[in-house]
């Protein structure tokens, strides 16, 4: 009984190896980019962040600095199997702006994400004050060492704020 447990077990291992090794990631399209807003967040057992669902608001490159308005871009990564898991990583490069945690000027960021092959979104809510600065955003989305898709917006200064005065 214990051999039967043990090949089991070893057989288990090695099919999970291969389902990993079989995971290709072949590229990436934008398919739309713009503002959006977040209908809800909720708490996900075991995720390290909220999952949050979102609706286009404006398709548009052009981002107002404006406290609260999140942009971004929903993009598919194509690749074998479908849905397979993958973590991607994403650098964004931005006009100099601090970093509330550390104090520090920061011109790019980049973290990795838990997605799958088929449809993905990356966004960025602009939560503080010193982020309104006007420029240009560029998200690039890496797999391993393969650049997949990129996106650019350009912050503009906010022109409501000032119409409302």
């Amino acid at each position: 009984m214990k051999t039967i447990a043990l090949l089991l077990a070893i057989s288990t291992s090695l099919l999970r190896g291969i389902a990993q090794e079989a995971v290709t990631v072949t590229g990436a399209e934008v398919t739309e980019a713009g503002t959006y807003t977040i209908l809800k967040s909720f708490a996900v057992p075991g995720a390290a962040q909220e999952e949050r669902s979102f609706i286009l608001t404006e398709a548009t490159t052009n981002v107002p600095a404006r406290l609260g308005t999140c942009f971004g871009f929903r993009y598919t990564v194509r690749g074998t199997p479908a849905k397979a898991p993958v973590v991607l990583t994403i650098i964004a490069e931005h006009p100099p702006f601090k970093n509330p945690k550390t104090g520090k000027t920061e011109t790019k960021t980049k973290h990795e994400l838990q997605a799958s092959i088929g449809p993905s979104l990356t966004s960025h809510v602009l939560e503080q004050p010193g982020e309104l600065v006007p420029g240009k955003f560029k998200f690039e989305v890496w797999h391993q060492d393969k650049k997949l898709c990129e996106q650019s917006f350009t912050i503009v200064p906010d022109t409501e704020a000032k119409d409302k005065k």
